[in-house]
């Protein structure tokens, strides 16, 4: 490209990124779908960028992108290797097949990241719409939900009209504009790390206000929805951010409130309940027949897997056997067993590639000071808490926000350092 198409063509390419990160953010707390669209569109711009031999990046970024798409490349291709294997019967489902773009979602934002990030306009976007949707889970929490969802949004009403608490006085499970209470409520935890960064990081006393309200909102919501490895994981979040980021006597008061967080939460009969059944659910329960049963496809098909989304299909095929219901079935519950389960052993050691090299650059920037990375690597621990018992990938929205949160992580150019300002 000559100088003076690439000095009209930059002003449109910053524009577009910004149109793009925007709906991104307002897709956070609004719908899967604008998520799934924003992330496709950074996808494309990311080709297009590369095609123009406009992308630049830092070598370590590099290496995270191009592992990402080696791992997405790797989930394109197993479900034909496990036909050719016989270890699937037939295709994957186009919705969950769709899916293998979420991997290389956090690389694509990281790509169009580099020709500038609107930090203001997207933070004040992620503000607003958690405040609004931290007020309508207070909502849903305590009106049960008036009318029926529509049918494109493929949610079993009795999720919605749950009864957490007594009849006398009904805790119903909230969900924000998700309605899906664990959508909202994992979705949540990506969004944690940036406000927690800035409440600690900051050293304007406005944006820290409005981060502490924005990390309160969060921490309500992820409550009223009864989601009990959520609630675990912003805690322990909370308490690396205090731990990276506070000292001295702020650090003690935090902790003290996380203490007095505890111990409200187990003053609430339907939470007490809800945890009663955790260590159940977990040995002998509903938590370890999923990954026993994962585990069995593991073992059977070790190299290669059943197949990108084939993982229902094949637990199904083992009903009988099983006895794993049909909701179980979508995942083992885990993110590192569901991901050898479907994609093999290559797939495995790729995504552990994809975490590795991630992480190594976030702590990088972290270390550099870089309030955008802080808060992406506190989310990269909520994420890496809840893969233990959930496998957050098989819900987009879930997944797609952690990505949002990690590419930004690694955009350069950020305005804001912890401390001082950029120079």
């Amino acid at each position: 490209m000559d100088l003076p198409s690439q000095a009209r063509f930059e002003p449109l390419l910053r524009r577009a990124v910004a149109v793009v990160l925007l709906a991104w953010a307002v897709g956070l707390v609004l719908a899967e779908v604008v998520l799934q669209v924003a992330a496709s569109a950074a996808v494309f711009l990311s080709l297009v960028m590369v095609a123009l031999r406009r992308l630049r990046l830092a070598p370590d970024v590099r290496a995270y992108v191009l592992a990402s798409v080696a791992l997405c490349a790797w989930q394109v291709v197993s479900p034909a290797l496990a036909l050719l294997t016989g270890a699937a019967g037939a295709w994957p489902r186009s919705s969950r097949y769709g899916q293998v773009l979420d991997s290389v979602a956090g690389a694509a934002v990281a790509s169009i990241g580099s020709v500038g990030v609107p930090w203001l306009a997207l933070a004040g976007t992620v503000v607003a719409g958690w405040l609004f949707v931290a007020a309508l889970g207070m909502f849903q929490n305590r009106v049960r939900w008036p009318w029926e969802p529509p049918a494109f949004l493929k949610l079993n009403p009795g999720r919605l009209h749950e009864n957490f608490g007594t009849e006398a006085s009904p805790r119903y499970a909230a969900g924000g504009i998700f309605f899906h209470r664990l959508r909202f409520a994992h979705g949540a935890i990506a969004a944690l790390g940036p406000a927690l960064a800035v409440l600690g990081g900051s050293e304007v006393l406005r944006r820290r206000l409005l981060a502490g309200a924005v990390v309160l909102g969060m921490l309500v919501s992820i409550y009223n929805a009864f989601a009990r490895a959520a609630l675990g994981a912003a805690l322990l979040v909370s308490v690396v951010a205090l731990l990276l980021l506070v000292s001295g006597l702020a650090r003690k008061v935090g902790l003290a409130l996380i203490a007095v967080a505890v111990l409200l939460v187990m003053a609430s009969p339907a939470w007490r309940a809800r945890l009663e059944k955790a260590a159940g659910n977990i040995y002998g329960g509903e938590r370890e027949l999923a990954m026993k049963v994962g585990w069995s496809l593991v073992q059977e098909h070790p190299w290669v897997g059943v197949g990108f989304g084939n993982h229902k299909a094949a637990v199904l095929a083992r009903q009988s056997g099983s006895g794993i219901t049909d909701l179980l079935a979508t995942d083992s519950h885990n993110l590192w067993l569901t991901v050898w389960a479907e994609t093999g052993l290559v797939g495995l050691l790729l995504m552990v590639t994809v975490h590795v090299l991630l992480g190594w650059a976030l702590i990088r920037r972290y270390r550099a000071g870089s309030l955008a990375a802080t808060g992406a690597l506190l989310s990269f621990v909520g994420f890496h808490i809840l893969a233990l018992v959930h496998y957050l990938p098989f819900h987009s929205s879930v997944h797609l926000s952690f990505a949002l949160v990690w590419g930004l992580g690694l955009c350069e150019g950020s305005d804001v350092l912890r401390g001082r300002a950029r120079t």
